[in-house]
């Protein structure tokens, strides 16, 4: 905890997208521990020197700080401390805005060296420009522009100083402070990199944005010899007629900060541009803003961004020259240190699909677990739940789930249930999710054996559930969500037909995913009852689940078709793998005919009366797999196995090194999928357990 500092920031106030810099001499002996926390992000450098960066996710009111041991920093006599913050100030799905400020003290021999206060000085910074509020997506948040006519050497001993002023104290900005309660990232070495296409560019005459004119732009593809000196590798020096541009191939889907080493004869602008893939023949900058924008100044340009992660495999890069000697661009991977599992499964085929879920999870998996390292790098309890449960197999590692389980119980609403993702400040609810942290939190404890988080969060758990008991109808079953004073919610259930949600015929009514959904959670919540001493509690819960599987039993189930539907007034007509394998997994099918679910569950999907039944999707199967090994596992082993060969392998086959959102690759929410999503890990999961 602090002892003297206070939270600080420049005098000239705060702002969304604000970069400020912070300096301080101080004395040290040999050895130092730097504790830091800021609002909202920060990188540290002593003597110059790259020290520290990357805040932890964190809300408001619940501040956590870093320590940090920077003793191989230090140097005998006077040294400097320097940081940079960068303020978001804008809410996110991946942030809620708070105060903005930075808190810091340096101890040394048991004695405070340096602490935050009004002997810190403080600026704008020169190089990154503030205000411009350019958001990647609405769920990621900023990108960032930086102009390399203002960076000096301000960080280093004896450095620039122009403009710096003594730091003030903030208000309002919470002292009770958390410890980081997971590792820091670890900043690898620069990911090796080569061309995969080089050229020149020319943008459209009317320009519109960044995003839009690397997307639109002409461009006329040279093969290096013809362009420059060198090879795909770095170095490459190139010389054109016009504005160059190359694309950089990392190899593999890579989460990491940007690097590159660039010099020009001249002042120039240059865009850089970032993606999963060049079917279009560039990054597909234009569906999101996947852009930065940069000035370079005559000469070498060097720059390492520790702040915003880039989810990609490609780079582009358009230079505003026509000569330029590049020595290097691309990642430097930054991962959270975990011990890989090397898999020694039955065959070359899934052995390779289990490490290729491993990179799947590790690019997911920073300050919290990510859906996605590209488009939105948030917290979810959907598919998180896959993720802690592949990683459970895959890395034996409980400290991360554990956090990420308490950042989500942070998240609870006024209307009483939970955030769509954690911290955030931007929100759309999603009712279902709520209902996973409940099978999330079951499965901690059975995994790690750790029943302390529960009784901590106990309350919380039995707040949300209360939440969705209290919904009840007369029928037997929780009526759906309609929008609520906090604001819209999202009856949504899976990316299907019929099980999106959101429009207005979902409104007032009794939805069977629903209901299937909190059925399962109050039988997780029973056991976690029976774990932590709450047995009437537990008891109390798992009547309630057996009450609403006979609802659901008595108002869904089709005694012709031998389905269960999805709504009560809506799409009759329509059938749903996923509702029937909640429905069966839930135990409402306990005393139907379940021929035709089975039929329809072992090949996700089918036609039954001239109806055609939804396929589920790829983060969903666990649910379809469950149901179906809950009626016979040693029937359905096989069919779960290979089904995961053979849409694995078609993955594969199309040149994954991470496996994708959907079995649609790219093609999907307008051309956004993510090939790279941490909930289509699964089958390290289903490998495991059926010992593939």
């Amino acid at each position: 905890m602090f002892r003297q500092a206070n939270w600080i920031w420049c005098k000239n106030g705060q702002s969304p997208d604000l970069y400020v810099n912070f300096i301080k001499e101080f004395e040290s002996g040999e050895k130092a521990t730097l504790k830091i926390a800021a609002d909202s992000n920060y990188t540290v450098y002593i003597n110059g020197k790259l020290a520290a960066f990357g805040q932890y996710a964190d809300y408001p009111d619940f501040k956590v700080f870093d320590t940090v041991d920077i003793s191989e920093f230090i140097k005998p006599g006077k040294n400097t401390f320097a940081a940079v913050v960068w303020y978001f100030g804008a809410p996110f799905f991946t942030y809620k805005p708070g105060n903005a400020g930075l808190i810091y003290e340096i101890e040394s021999d048991g004695k405070i060296a340096a602490k935050s206060d009004g002997e810190t000085y403080s600026r704008r910074a020169k190089d990154y420009i503030s205000g411009m509020c350019h958001a990647i997506s609405g769920q990621l948040g900023f990108s960032y522009h930086y102009d390399f006519k203002g960076a000096t050497d301000w960080f280093e001993p004896d450095g620039e100083r122009d403009g710096f002023e003594p730091s003030v104290t903030v208000d309002g900005i919470s002292y009770d402070f958390t410890p980081r309660p997971i590792k820091k990232l670890i900043m690898r070495e620069r990911k090796a990199a080569k061309m995969t296409m080089q050229g020149t560019f020319e943008y459209p005459e009317e320009r519109v944005n960044t995003q839009t004119d690397m997307q639109h732009a002409a461009l006329s593809f040279y093969f290096p010899h013809e362009i420059g000196k060198g090879t795909t590798s770095f170095p490459f020096e190139f010389e054109a007629k016009k504005d160059i541009f190359f694309i950089v191939d990392l190899g593999a889907e890579t989460a990491g900060f940007l690097d590159f080493d660039i010099t020009v004869p001249e002042d120039a602008d240059m865009e850089v541009g970032y993606g999963e893939h060049l079917v279009d023949g560039r990054c597909r900058t234009s569906i999101r803003d996947f852009t930065a924008d940069f000035k370079l100044k005559a000469g070498r340009n060097v720059f390492l961004n520790t702040f915003r992660r880039f989810g990609c495999r490609y780079l582009q890069f358009f230079i505003h020259t026509n000569k330029a000697h590049i020595d290097y661009a691309g990642l430097r991977p930054t991962e959270y240190p975990v011990n890989i599992k090397k898999p020694e499964l039955s065959n070359l085929l899934r052995n390779t699909i289990y490490e290729v879920c491993e990179n799947t999870l590790l690019q997911c998996m920073h300050e919290h677990y990510e859906d996605c390292p590209w488009r939105e790098q948030s917290l979810y309890t959907m598919d998180s739940r896959n993720q802690m449960l592949c990683g459970y197999y895959a890395f034996k590692e409980y400290e991360f789930p554990r956090a990420c389980l308490k950042l989500i119980s942070l998240g609870m609403r006024e209307d009483g249930i939970l955030s769509l993702c954690y911290p955030a400040g931007a929100d759309y609810p999603i009712p279902s999710f709520s209902l996973m942290y409940f099978i999330q939190m079951r499965e901690y404890i059975d995994y790690s054996r750790d029943k302390s988080l529960a009784k901590e969060v106990y309350p919380v758990l039995q707040r949300l559930m209360k939440t969705f008991v209290d919904r009840i109808g007369d029928n037997g079953l929780c009526r759906n969500f309609e929008d609520s004073s906090v604001g819209a919610i999202w009856n949504f259930y899976e990316w299907s037909d019929t099980m999106t949600g959101g429009g207005k015929e979902s409104k007032t009514a009794y939805e069977a995913p629903l209901n299937a959904d909190l059925s399962l959670a109050l039988q997780n919540l029973a056991a976690i009852c029976a774990y932590i001493g709450k047995d009437a509690d537990g008891m109390k819960y798992a009547e309630t689940a057996y009450k609403i599987n006979q609802a659901i039993k008595k108002n869904f189930y089709n005694e012709k078709t031998k389905l269960f539907n999805s709504f009560d007034n809506r799409d009759f007509d329509k059938y749903s793998v996923l509702t029937n394998a909640l429905c069966l997994l839930c135990g409402a099918a306990e005393d139907v005919d379940k021929t035709v679910i089975l039929q329809i569950l072992e090949k996700n999907g089918g036609e039954v009366d001239g109806a055609a039944v939804i396929p589920n999707t790829l983060s969903m199967n666990s649910f379809r797999f469950d149901a179906l090994l809950k009626v016979d596992g040693k029937k359905y082993k096989d069919v779960i196995l290979n089904e995961l060969d053979r849409d694995y392998l078609y993955m594969l086959r199309s040149g994954a090194t991470s496996f994708w959102e959907t079995i649609n690759g790219d093609y999907d929410f307008g051309y956004a999928g993510s090939l790279c999503h941490g909930w289509s890990a699964l089958p390290i999961y289903y490998y495991e357990i059926l010992n593939g």
